[in-house]
């Protein structure tokens, strides 16, 4: 894509505050006073990207670390370097110079693509369910598995009665999914150079959010269904599988448990996690919000995210079966960015319109369970 000021920086990149030194080079003591590379330091991940540990233990308090990092505001994502910087401000220049929209358009579609990227990666409905994208003119419906067929033993009789097929299917209704940015242009003469990443950020909040609250509704309303909302004071083991034993006692494998930050201390401040879990070691992953697993549970966690962007309460988590067995989104349209200015009404703003249709449903509500800190 020509004149692409974001190529190359969808991926997140995460520093200690106040200095160009990498998140995964921080001192793994969380002791920022020194930040050279003399004695006292110490690399939080190796040049392979795995983090420095010493033992199962040890990573679980340095995965913590990190979520504590972030949280206190020591490590935060990167600034651009200041030739992307000025590269940005230059490239926006120009494409509000342009009076076709042809450079805004190449500048929405860019940050359009990126936006998708990261929902992709960090969004927790297209984690957690089937996306099944449907043609112009088509139908939006999701296939619901069931286990219909039976069979029986037999010592003398051949005669077998037929077990009649009917397929069930769920027609989830469609929904706009909308982020209507307009820059003035004003703004944009005594704008600094970062307005774009500002921009960018705004968009995936209003994109990556609404998709992600609208699975949380869903998966408020249908995990008490056939299971039990459980309260706790503190996540223990027992609580763990007891929750995921909601799931799994319907016959549907469970893969994944969406936790509120707050409760990975529950998790490494006690010895009874340390003998089951099995921890992320690859750093970027962990930034990813993928902490590892647990009784073959992938915990997924919210906790690197902007504060935007978060949408789980404290002391929530959510246990989902296999995507296939319990939702799914119809993708009608995925993403597009249009340019768009609003001369026409009079009134000197030029930006971008992104939209994307789409439904959602959770089909088989017993695949997933919610616990609550008390």
């Amino acid at each position: 894509m020509r004149n692409n000021p974001y190529r190359g920086s969808s991926a997140k990149r995460f520093v200690v505050a106040g200095t160009d030194i990498p998140a995964s080079e921080a001192p793994a003591s969380g002791d920022y006073s020194q930040m050279g590379y003399g004695r006292g330091y110490e690399r939080r991940a190796n040049r392979h990207g795995e983090i420095n540990a010493y033992s199962k233990r040890d990573l679980m308090r340095q995965v913590s670390a990190m979520i504590n990092d972030v949280a206190s505001g020591r490590i935060v994502q990167a600034a651009p370097s200041q030739e992307e910087v000025e590269f940005r401000h230059e490239q926006l220049r120009t494409a509000f110079s342009d009076p076709t929209l042809g450079e805004l358009q190449v500048l929405g579609e860019t940050v359009g693509d990126q936006v998708w990227e990261t929902l992709g990666r960090e969004g927790f409905a297209r984690r957690l369910y089937m996306t099944n994208p449907v043609p112009k003119g088509g139908i939006g419906r999701l296939r619901v598995r069931q286990k219909d067929v039976v069979a029986i033993m037999s010592t003398n009789s051949i005669n077998v009665d037929e077990t009649v097929v009917r397929q069930k299917y769920v027609f989830p209704g469609e929904f706009y999914l909308l982020a209507n940015i307009s820059i003035e242009e004003r703004e944009i003469e005594q704008a600094s150079g970062d307005l774009l990443d500002e921009k960018f950020m705004d968009g995936l909040e209003q994109i990556l959010v609404e998709e992600d609250k609208v699975w949380k509704r869903q998966a408020d309303t249908g995990s008490t269904l056939f299971n039990t909302l459980t309260f706790f004071n503190t996540l223990t083991p027992a609580v763990f599988a007891s929750l995921r034993s909601q799931v799994g006692r319907w016959g549907l494998p469970v893969t994944s448990c969406v936790l509120a930050y707050d409760l990975w201390t529950d998790i490494v401040s006690g010895d009874e996690f340390s003998n089951w879990f099995d921890p992320v070691s690859k750093h970027e992953i962990v930034l990813e919000g993928r902490l590892g697993s647990l009784l073959d549970v992938e915990i997924i966690t919210d906790a690197f995210r902007h504060d935007t962007l978060k949408v789980l309460d404290e002391g929530e988590l959510y246990f989902c079966a296999v995507p296939q067995t319990l939702g799914g989104i119809t993708q009608r349209k995925e993403l597009t960015t249009a340019a768009v200015d609003k001369f026409n009404m009079g009134k000197p703003e030029r930006g971008w319109f992104m939209r994307q249709i789409q439904g959602m449903a959770l089909v088989n509500p017993k695949g997933v369970s919610k616990g609550q800190r008390a």
